[in-house]
């Protein structure tokens, strides 16, 4: 089982215009099931929560991998969990980091070795098309 989570961007964008660039991406990766927060009600294809740790304090089924520009793992050196959910933040958030650094961090590296340049569903595709070459 694949689960994303994600947050969404309340600056640089807006949940109604972000909204799209998720949803048909994973689609296209098949996902199980697609969280975000916080809870803003503008489509009922996505389950909103109002607190990421409390619904992962909830999931004990699944590895949870946070996606992190800091992250301590290269992404090319990764080998995917058969059941995970992968946690993405937002502009000026990093979930890894308000969960004190706990769990795996993944980081991808650009060519040009840019720091937090993706927006997170872009590295959410990327993530998941790793995913699937090496599954």
């Amino acid at each position: 089982m694949i689960q994303v989570i994600g947050s969404w961007e309340l600056g640089w964008n807006a949940p109604i215009k972000e909204y799209d660039l998720w949803k048909h991406m994973l689609d296209d990766f098949s996902i199980d099931k697609w969280i975000m927060s916080p809870i803003t009600g503008i489509s009922k294809n996505v389950i909103e929560v109002p607190d990421i740790s409390e619904y992962l304090d909830q999931q004990n089924w699944a590895d949870v991998i946070f996606i992190d520009e800091n992250g301590t793992i290269e992404l090319e050196e990764f080998q995917h969990p058969e059941n995970v959910i992968y946690v993405f933040g937002r502009t000026g958030f990093s979930a890894w980091e308000a969960f004190g650094r706990k769990g795996k961090a993944v980081k991808i590296q650009t060519p040009a070795g840019a720091i937090g340049g993706l927006w997170a569903h872009q590295a959410a595709a990327i993530v998941l098309y790793d995913r699937w070459m090496k599954v």
